[in-house]
C-alpha cells in the first residue's frame, strides 16, 4: 500500500483528508510536528507527503525541499484572495498539486493516483512490458502490481495468492516467452523504488534497505550490483529508458 503522510496544523482539515482516502489503499500517518515527520519518513515508505499553510509558509518547506525533493508534495489548505503569493511559491517550488480544503476532497484520490511515487513508477515501467516481452495478459497484471506494490516488500506468494494462482503456476507463466524470472523482476523494481528513495538527500543508502525490506546494506547493494552492474546509490542515476535497455540486452535479467 502506498502510504500518505501529512502535516496540517488543522484538525478538521486531518479528519477530511483520512475521510476522503480509501480505507485500506492509501494509510495516512499524521505528524504532530515538523521533527515527527521527519521521524515518520525514517520508518515508512511514503507516496506523497501532505502540507498545510503553516508549513508551507515556514522553514519545513524548505527543509522538505532539500532533503526529500523526490517526494511529492501537496498543499491541503483554504484558500483565500490574499494567498496569492504563497500560491506563486508553491509553483516555484514545483509543489505537485493543491488542494483546497472544503472543496477538493473528492479529488484526493485521483491526485495521488497522478502524481504520487507511485503513479510515477507506473509510468516509467508499464510501457517496458512488451520490451521484456512480458505480453501476455497474466504477465501485465502481474507486472503492474510489481511495480505498484514495489515499497510494500511484496513477495511471489503475495502476488499468487492476489491473483488465486498456485506459487508454481505464477512463476513459470510469468518467466513463459523468454519474459524474466519473476524473482528477478520484483528484485529490479524494488531497486527502483529504491532509487526514488535514494533520490533524496535525506536517506541514507542504509534508510533504502530498511524501509523496503533488504535484510541488510550489503544485499541491497549485491542487488544493484548483479541487476544493473552499479552500487545502490547510482541507481539513482538511472532513468526508465536506460532501464529498459539494461535489462532487454545481454539476458541481463536471465
Amino acid at each position: 500500500m502506498a502510504a500518505v503522510a501529512a502535516l496540517l496544523e488543522r484538525r478538521p482539515a486531518i479528519l477530511a483528508l483520512r475521510r476522503a482516502l480509501p480505507r485500506g489503499e492509501w494509510p495516512l500517518f499524521t505528524a504532530r510536528s515538523p521533527s515527527h515527520l521527519a521521524t515518520l519518513l525514517h520508518h515508512h515508505c511514503f507516496d506523497a507527503i501532505v502540507i498545510g499553510q503553516d508549513a508551507a509558509r515556514g522553514p519545513v518547506l524548505d527543509a522538505l525541499r532539500r532533503d526529500f525533493p523526490v517526494i511529492p508534495l501537496l498543499l491541503y489548505m483554504p484558500v483565500r484572495s490574499d494567498d496569492a503569493e504563497l500560491l506563486r511559491r508553491m509553483h516555484r517550488e514545483r509543489i505537485a498539486a493543491v488542494a483546497i480544503e472544503g472543496m477538493d476532497e473528492p479529488l484526493f484520490p485521483r491526485i495521488l493516483a497522478r502524481h504520487g511515487l507511485t503513479a510515477r513508477r507506473l509510468a516509467d515501467l508499464l510501457p517496458l512490458a512488451e520490451r521484456l516481452d512480458l505480453t501476455d495478459e497474466l504477465q501485465y497484471r502481474v507486472w503492474s502490481l510489481i511495480i505498484a506494490h514495489a515499497a510494500s516488500r511484496l513477495d511471489t506468494g503475495t502476488i499468487a495468492k492476489q491473483l488465486r494462482v498456485r506459487r508454481e503456476t505464477l512463476s513459470r507463466r510469468f518467466a513463459a516467452g523468454g519474459a524474466p524470472s519473476l524473482k528477478r523482476a520484483i528484485d529490479t523494481v524494488r531497486l527502483v523504488a529504491a532509487a526514488q528513495l535514494l533520490g533524496n538527500p535525506g536517506y541514507l543508502v542504509a534508510d533504502a534497505a530498511r524501509l523496503l525490506g533488504f535484510s541488510s546494506v550489503s544485499l541491497l547493494q549485491q542487488t544493484a550490483r548483479r541487476t544493473f552492474g552499479v552500487s545502490a546509490r547510482e541507481v539513482a542515476t538511472l532513468d526508465a529508458e536506460r532501464i529498459g535497455r539494461m535489462l532487454a540486452n545481454d539476458g541481463v535479467w536471465r
